[in-house]
């Protein structure tokens, strides 16, 4: 399995070079080959093992996204309540939740940070090895109502048809309508017909039940494509006279 499942256009060498340069540290190999083929995106596997219990499990912790060059974090507001010594480079954060590399030596090691519990741990002697350790194992689908939408992103990455239905239907009343019309969004724009469908079912539950927290705008632009593509023009003139009444 590849590391990326998806991500940004890559990073250049030139820009490689000068975030190393403006902020005096070097990436690690493998990074800086990472970034060459996405500057940051969803990472295939979703795992690693710890040494101690954390706030994720008793066995391991999880990992979604992969920071680009712009996305590395060095200065974050929780860094005063965790007294590390030397500099961190932050390339993946879950709310209070941080991975990244510190540069106590020449080598950095891979750290796990927990700044609402104040737990460091030290997960991998490189990143190389961090990599290495990585793997996959399926979230619970049910829970997905309390996830982050970073972690719902790498579900919907490798679901099926039926899952991604699943997924999108428990999140149906999703505060972030702007996230969830763009995942919807994308499914009227796959090439395959099943998951076409299940876009405009989507769309029909949300014009139904949910429109006053829709963006005007952005629903008009959907119905617009779908009438200009001729996907379903019976469903799709419906739709566009209850958005319309």
């Amino acid at each position: 399995m590849s590391v990326w499942l998806r991500g940004r256009k890559p990073a250049s060498e030139h820009s490689i070079v000068a975030w190393e340069q403006e902020h005096e540290l070097v990436l690690p190999t493998l990074y800086k080959e990472l970034l060459s083929v996405h500057d940051g995106g969803l990472l295939a596997k979703n795992h690693f093992a710890v040494s101690e219990p954390t706030s994720y499990g008793l066995a391991d912790a999880e990992i979604y996204t992969l920071a680009g060059l712009a996305e590395l974090q060095m200065a974050i507001p929780q860094e005063d309540d965790v007294d590390l010594p030397g500099r961190q480079v932050y390339f993946h954060r879950d709310g209070d939740r941080y991975i990244g590399l510190d540069y106590q030596m020449d080598a950095p090691r891979v750290i796990y940070v927990d700044f609402e519990t104040l737990q460091t741990l030290v997960v991998a002697e490189s990143f190389a090895a961090f990599m290495d350790s990585l793997y996959f194992s399926p979230f619970p689908v049910e829970s997905v109502p309390r996830y982050p939408l970073v972690k719902v992103e790498q579900m919907l990455a490798l679901a099926n048809v039926a899952k991604t239905l699943q997924i999108l239907e428990l999140l149906e009343d999703c505060e972030d309508k702007s996230w969830y019309l763009a995942r919807v969004d994308g499914l009227l724009h796959s090439e395959e017909s099943p998951y076409q469908q299940i876009g405009v079912t989507l769309l029909e539950n949300q014009i139904f039940y949910f429109r006053r927290k829709l963006d005007e705008s952005r629903v008009t632009a959907i119905l617009e494509w779908l009438e200009s593509q001729h996907i379903w023009p019976e469903k799709v003139a419906e739709l566009r006279k209850e958005w319309e009444d």
